[in-house]
């Protein structure tokens, strides 16, 4: 099994392929096609014809969460795929969510409207659930471990968000271990781990939602982020990292795990 991104932050120009800020992944498993998340507008579409993915084909869409960069290609996709059953956190219902991290209250939350037009097309978890044979959808991640400092700037109607509404997608191969599927893990990276250690986990594939610091922001230090990989290491884990894991914070985890370590971008592919 492999999974390939249809659409990341950063592009490979020698595909033809464009980026924005969004993420969108394709895979296929258990005979079937899964999207997990759709990006911030239609444009993983347009990439999805150039690799040969046909999105009117896809069995099972799941929405890690309630966010615009990963929920905004829904209409484009509910207008191609008429077949598709679509996970989500049931969090999301009655929720909007903003960011601050720009100065500004920005709304960021995914179209309701569409949840409501399409009511027959989802279907809403509050528990780890499963998709197919191989495939979980894991709800309930616990909150031992810091979560990521850019969170703070995040918010669920006039509150800070707990990021309830947040799903991670666990995939078991036929050698025995498994790889899990975290868009941004907004509940942090050893949380989710913490939350699949019953499954023989090997690779994590996923944003880290590690923003740099600027001027205006504070995030993790150099020091936290060499704590975190070398967390990482214990458990030998793979991790493959894009989206929402800053540069600064990609190189520093690049350095610490070595081998253990791939940066997606999109049209890249790796084997879960």
């Amino acid at each position: 099994m492999k999974i390939t991104v249809l659409v990341d932050n950063i592009s490979n120009d020698a595909q033809g392929l464009k980026a924005e800020h969004g993420l969108s992944f394709f895979m296929q498993a258990d005979e079937r096609k899964f999207l997990v998340d759709v990006g911030a507008t239609s444009l993983f579409i347009e990439n999805a014809c150039k690799l040969g993915v046909d999105i009117a084909d896809v069995d099972y869409l799941i929405l890690s969460h309630a966010h615009a960069d990963h929920t905004g290609g829904l209409e484009a996709f509910l207008s191609i795929n008429s077949k598709a059953k679509i996970y989500l956190s049931e969090n999301v219902c009655g929720r909007n969510f903003f960011s601050t991290r720009r100065g500004v209250k920005r709304n960021i939350s995914i179209d309701h409207r569409l949840l409501q037009l399409h009511e027959e097309r989802f279907i809403f978890v509050n528990k780890n659930t499963s998709v197919t044979e191989n495939v979980k959808l894991i709800s309930a991640i616990p909150c031992i471990y810091s979560a990521p400092k850019a969170n703070a700037t995040l918010f669920a109607d006039n509150a800070p968000d707990d990021f309830l509404h947040e799903l991670a997608v666990v995939v078991k191969n036929d050698n025995g271990s498994a790889s899990v599927i975290s868009p941004c893990t907004h509940r942090g990276i050893l949380n989710i781990l913490d939350a699949v250690k019953n499954y023989n986990v090997s690779k994590f594939v996923g944003g880290l939602h590690l923003l740099d610091s600027d001027e205006k922001n504070s995030f993790e230090s150099v020091e936290e982020i060499q704590s975190l990989a070398h967390e990482i290491l214990k458990r030998n884990i793979f991790l493959c990292t894009g989206h929402c894991t800053g540069i600064n914070a990609k190189n520093i985890l690049s350095k610490e795990l070595g081998n253990n370590f791939a940066e997606f971008y999109t049209g890249f592919s790796v084997n879960l």
